[in-house]
C-alpha cells in the first residue's frame, strides 16, 4: 500500500516498510511480543505495521529504529545516507545489541576481555 506523505507528497510503501521491520525484527531474534515491550505498543500493532496495514508515530518509527539498530532512511527507503560508514555502523550495532542483552557480570567479563585484547593489538 503506497501512502503519500502529506507534508511533502513522497511515496512510501508501507508492506516494504513493514517488510523491511519484520526482517529487521527477526534478525535481532525478537518475537513481536518482545518489540512490542520494548518500544511499548501491543503485539498486533507490531503485526499491522509488519503487514504494511498501519502507519505509526515518528516518535514509534524512532524507537523501532533504535531497538533494531537500523537507521530511519533505511526503515523508510531501504537505502541508507551516503557518507555513512554502514560497516562501522553495522558492526557496532551488532556489538551493542550482544552487550546489551547480558547480565552487569558478563558485561564486566566481555569489557575485560576488549581492554586486553585493544592492549594486546597496539603492541
Amino acid at each position: 500500500m503506497k501512502v503519500l506523505n502529506s507534508y511533502r507528497r513522497i511515496p512510501m510503501d508501507l508492506i516494504e516498510i513493514g517488510s523491511r521491520i519484520k526482517q529487521a525484527r527477526r534478525n535481532e531474534k525478537l518475537t513481536q511480543e518482545q518489540l512490542a515491550e520494548l518500544i511499548n505498543v501491543s503485539p498486533h500493532y507490531i503485526y499491522e505495521i509488519e503487514q504494511g496495514r498501519k502507519t505509526m508515530s515518528l516518535d514509534t518509527f524512532e524507537r523501532l529504529s533504535s531497538e533494531l539498530h537500523l537507521s530511519l532512511d533505511y526503515l523508510f527507503w531501504g537505502t541508507v545516507a551516503s557518507g555513512a560508514d554502514t560497516d562501522e555502523e553495522s558492526t557496532l550495532a551488532q556489538l551493542d545489541r550482544k552487550v546489551s542483552r547480558l547480565s552487569d557480570s558478563e558485561k564486566t567479563v566481555v569489557s575485560d576481555i576488549l581492554t586486553e585484547f585493544a592492549l594486546y593489538l597496539k603492541k
